[in-house]
């Protein structure tokens, strides 16, 4: 854990330049529930969160798995589905982050792919941010958050925010452009701001 500038971050991972951060002002008080390092699922990590809302954090980052296709990508976050249920025992949870997935790219995928992801959140209560905003369905005609290589051309939708799906009541969602971030990062940032009062 760190501190700077009115924001406390929390960081998974072994290298300082390779890994996940989450980041809050100092009225939250996060706290990492399990730590994962050295098995799969790496980079996806819950923190209880407590503060003007309480609920469960679980920080997404979802990557390559060397040696194993199934396992890469999506199969990381339906690995966590299956093998921690208990990271979703205590709601509210909100899911986000990096999860390299789209429904797109289902044809790749004929289980676990990222439709039964969407699915499997449903059924426990919980809606894309973005995607409940603007009613659309999962890859079809969505703003992109990701630019291979930082090509403006080669966009996707790969980052997201699933929370309660009882929170879309005076929400509101952003999404970066490739024009403001291409030169910071491949990837534009979520911005999600709920209104629980």
């Amino acid at each position: 854990m760190f501190a700077s500038e009115g924001y406390v971050g929390h960081w998974a991972g072994d290298n300082p330049n390779i890994g996940m951060g989450v980041f809050h002002t100092a009225n939250w008080n996060v706290r990492r529930l399990a730590d994962l390092a050295g098995s799969a699922p790496r980079w996806i990590v819950p923190f209880k969160v407590t503060g003007p809302t309480n609920f469960t954090l679980i920080a997404v980052w979802a990557c390559a798995v060397k040696g194993s296709r199934s396992a890469s990508y999506v199969g990381q976050i339906h690995r966590a589905l299956n093998e921690f249920p208990e990271w979703f025992n205590e709601s509210p949870i909100v899911m986000a982050g990096d999860f390299n997935s789209n429904a797109q790219l289902d044809k790749n995928r004929r289980i676990e792919n990222h439709s039964s992801m969407v699915d499997k959140l449903k059924k426990r209560g919980m809606v894309s941010a973005y995607h409940a905003q603007c009613e659309k369905e999962h890859g079809v005609n969505e703003a992109p958050t990701f630019h291979l290589y930082r090509r403006a051309e080669r966009a996707y939708h790969f980052d997201y925010v699933f929370l309660p799906a009882e929170w879309q009541s005076g929400m509101r969602v952003e999404i970066g452009t490739h024009a403001d971030w291409a030169s910071e990062s491949d990837h534009c940032p979520v911005t999600v701001d709920v209104s629980l009062l």
